[in-house]
C-alpha cells in the first residue's frame, strides 16, 4: 500500500477564557495610604491549553520551571507550516520549499489529505498558546519549516520525495536546527544512498533527528524509514491510558521511545484547531523535549541528549523487557526503551555509555552498501539497502510516496466528514474557528465507520 493514507480523529477545540486579575480596591478616604512596596512577581510561566492532557501526565509542565526551549531551533520537515496561524505567529524563523511548487515553506503544500500536517506538527512543538490553541512542548523554541510534497499528485518536474527529504534535511542543518522532526515515512524500512550522506551530515553537525515509526492503521507491519536510519530517534504512539496504541505505532528495532499519540490538540493549517491521533504527534512531543534539554544545557551534544532520553525512559504497561545492567542498546521491539520521561531526562546525568549516531550510521553503510557495490560489479540490479526490498513495496525507493504517520479526519462543508484511507472505527469531530465565540461550534458530524 505504497503511499496509502489512513485517518485518525480530528476535533477542533475551543479554549477557556484567560483569567482576569482583580483590580486593587482603594479606600474612600482622600488620604489613603500608599500600598507598601512588595517583591516583584515573576510573570506566569506556560500553562497547558485546552485538551492538552499529556502536558501534566508526562511532566512537561515541570520542565517548564527550568526551560522553555529558548535559544533552540527545531526544523519541521513536512507539508509546510502556516506561519500566519495565530498559534505559530512569530515562531517560524526560516522556511524553504522543496516540493517544486514555487512556494516559500510557509504556505502548506500537497494534496488535500496531507496539506494540514506540517502546521499541526509545528504546533505540538512550539505552539504559542494564543487564542484557543495548544501551547507547544518547547513554547519558546524557534521553528524552521521545510515543505515537501507528501502524498499523491507529485507536481510535474518535482524531484522524487526522498530526494526532497534529503535536501530539506541538509538545509535545516545549515539553517541552524539543533533538532529535526520528520513525522513522515515511506512504508518500507529501506532508503537510498543519498540519505546516508544527508543523515551523516546532520550527525556531524550535532543535530538530533526524530522520526515517527509508522501507524499500523496505515498498514505498517514494521517501522518505516526514516526511523530505521541508524541514529534517528524512532518514536511510537501510546494511548492516554499509557498502553501502546496499536493503530498509532509499528514494531521493529527502530523503535526507540514512545510518546503520547491520542487526542492531541493541534492548529489547523488554514485557521482554527483540531484534535489528532497517530505517532506523527508523538514524535514532535519527543522533539520538543529534546529542544528543552538542549535549551537547559547547551553544552549537551546531540548524542548525549538522546542518551538521556533513552536511559531515563519509563516502563510501558504490558512490556516487562529490561535490558541487562548498563546496556541500553537493545530496546524492546515494540516500545523501544519505553515511554519518554521528560523530568527524569532533565534531572539525570549523562550516562557513562553514550552511543554515537555517526558511528552507527558509518557501520551500517560499511556493512550494507558493500553488497550494492558487489552486485553492481557483477552486473546485478542492486536494490536499496543491499538489494533487500520488503515484499509489496517498490524496488526503487525514489518512486515511493511518503506516508504521514498521524493523519486526521478532514472537515468538509455541510457538516459531514470524510475518512481517508478507510480506517475502521468511529470518529467524531467538531469544528470551531479561532475567531469565533463559543456559540459558533459546528454541529457534530455523523459518525463514520
Amino acid at each position: 500500500m505504497t503511499g496509502a493514507l489512513a485517518a485518525g480523529a480530528v476535533l477542533l477545540l475551543g479554549s477557556a477564557a484567560p483569567g482576569l486579575a482583580a483590580a486593587p480596591v482603594v479606600g474612600d478616604g482622600a488620604a489613603a495610604a500608599a500600598p507598601a512596596p512588595s517583591t516583584p512577581v515573576a510573570p506566569p510561566g506556560p500553562e497547558a491549553g485546552p485538551g492538552q492532557w499529556y502536558i501534566g501526565t508526562y511532566g512537561i509542565d515541570r520542565m517548564w520551571e527550568r526551560t522553555t526551549g529558548k535559544g533552540v531551533t527545531v526544523a519541521v520537515i513536512d507539508s509546510g507550516v502556516n506561519a500566519d496561524h495565530e498559534n505559530l505567529r512569530d515562531t517560524v524563523v526560516g522556511a524553504k520549499d522543496f516540493s517544486g511548487t514555487g512556494k516559500d515553506g510557509t504556505t502548506p503544500v500537497g494534496p488535500e489529505e496531507t496539506i494540514h500536517h506540517g502546521t499541526a506538527v509545528a504546533g505540538v512543538i512550539a505552539g504559542t498558546g494564543e487564542g484557543m490553541g495548544p501551547i507547544g512542548v518547547a513554547p519558546d523554541a524557534d521553528i524552521l519549516s521545510a515543505s515537501m510534497w507528501l502524498g499523491s499528485g507529485l507536481p510535474d518536474g518535482a524531484q522524487p520525495s526522498r530526494t526532497q527529504a534529503a535536501e530539506a534535511l541538509r538545509w535545516a542543518v545549515d539553517s541552524g536546527a539543533k533538532v529535526v522532526n520528520m513525522s513522515l515515512g515511506w512504508n518500507d524500512p529501506t532508503w537510498s544512498a543519498d540519505w546516508d550522506e544527508a543523515f551523516a551530515y546532520a550527525y556531524e553537525k550535532d543535530v538530533v533527528v526524530v522520526a515517527c515509526v509508522g501507524n499500523r492503521s496505515q498498514g505498517a507491519t514494521q517501522a518505516w524509514a526514516p526511523s530505521t536510519v541508524p541514529g534517528v530517534v524512532g518514536v511510537g504512539g501510546l494511548a492516554r491510558n499509557g498502553h501502546v496504541l496499536p493503530a498509532a505505532s509499528a514494531p521493529g528495532t527502530a523503535v526507540d521511545l514512545m510518546g503520547p499519540a491520542e487526542d492531541i490538540p493541534v492548529p489547523w493549517y488554514d485557521g482554527g484547531y483540531a484534535q489528532a491521533q497517530g505517532c506523527s504527534f508523538a514524535a514532535p512531543v519527543v522533539a520538543g523535549v529534546a529542544a528543552l534539554l538542549r535549551s537547559a544545557d547547551p553544552a549537551l551534544s546531540a548524542d548525549q541528549v538522546v542518551a538521556k532520553l533513552e536511559s531515563t525512559a519509563a516502563p510501558v504497561a504490558g512490556h516487562t523487557f529490561t535490558p541487562e545492567a548498563g546496556d541500553t542498546a537493545q530496546p524492546d521491539p515494540t516500545v523501544g526503551h519505553g515511554r519518554v520521561d521528560p523530568p527524569a531526562a532533565l534531572e539525570a546525568p549523562v550516562p557513562e555509555q553514550v552511543r554515537s549516531a555517526s558511528a552507527e550510521l558509518r557501520e551500517w553503510v560499511r556493512m550494507h552498501r558493500r553488497d550494492e557495490v558487489d552486485d553492481a560489479a557483477e552486473g546485478g540490479d542492486a536494490g536499496p539497502a543491499g538489494g533487500a526490498v520488503e515484499a509489496g513495496t517498490s524496488a526503487a525507493p525514489e518512486a515511493a510516496r511518503p506516508v504521514l504517520a498521524g493523519p486526521l479526519v478532514l472537515a468538509v462543508a455541510g457538516g459531514s466528514a470524510v475518512v481517508l484511507g478507510g480506517l475502521a472505527g468511529v470518529w467524531e469531530w467538531r469544528r470551531r474557528r479561532a475567531s469565533g465565540p463559543p456559540s459558533e461550534t459546528a454541529p457534530e458530524a455523523p459518525a463514520e465507520r
